[in-house]
């Protein structure tokens, strides 16, 4: 029995291989010029900073709590970085034509768990401007941390470079190709399908005895003349 479901699905597939086969390659070639020619190319760019309280005791149970305070204001640090404070300072400093809320969309504060790191990352169209705005985010913020937060020790510890042969992390060309093919697929298997299921027709002998449980008694085949 799901032998023969299996032989009737391929059979759908079969029949409408025309449309299976020419929806994934529309789709293809549609996601194809969108990725190549009109998807602006965006480019990242990182610094990270390290956040670390001075203390002046030198017990360890009071360090292991000044660490754990610091991890702690890890997150106010990293909204503090992308407050509008900040970023118009960088405008100013880099004489941008962006106003805060651009900037603002173009960067990405994060801190994994546990650390006092936090990383900066910048991306943009422009990949030297990407690595520009990430260092001056990161240097507005070490200038301000002290008189903001009360933070007086604000490292970079790995300063944004640009590559020489910068890379853009969107559009992923590939990805985007793959996508477009799996669900051209799904659509053309789809589509064939429904149109089988509104196609009432009965077509051949075995349709005949399949739905109307009737025995064929005789056909009339197609006769073409001269």
């Amino acid at each position: 029995m799901e032998e023969l479901e299996l032989r009737e699905y391929w059979n759908v597939i079969r029949k409408r291989w025309k449309i299976v086969l020419a929806i994934p390659i529309l789709a293809v070639i549609v996601s194809g010029i969108l990725s190549f020619f009109v998807l602006t190319p965006q480019y990242q760019s990182t610094t990270t900073l390290l956040v670390n309280q001075k203390s002046d005791n030198t017990q360890s149970g009071m360090e292991y709590q000044t660490v754990m305070a610091n991890q702690a204001l890890v997150k106010t640090y990293s909204d503090i970085i992308k407050s509008a404070t900040m970023e118009r300072a960088v405008i100013a400093d880099l004489d941008l034509g962006y106003t805060p809320q651009q900037l603002d969309k173009m960067i990405d504060v994060s801190a994994p768990d546990q650390s006092q790191v936090i990383q900066v990352t910048v991306t943009n169209p422009d990949p030297k401007l990407a690595t520009l705005i990430a260092n001056a985010l990161a240097n507005v913020f070490q200038r301000k941390a002290e008189s903001i937060m009360d933070v007086k020790n604000v490292q970079i510890v790995d300063p944004a470079v640009t590559s020489a042969n910068p890379t853009p992390v969107k559009p992923n060309k590939k990805l985007n190709l793959a996508i477009a093919l799996v669900l051209g697929f799904m659509v053309s298997i789809g589509l064939a399908f429904l149109l089988e299921y509104l196609d009432t027709r009965l077509k051949t002998e075995e349709e005949v005895t399949r739905y109307l449980q009737l025995p064929v008694i005789g056909s009339i085949a197609d006769y073409e003349g001269e």
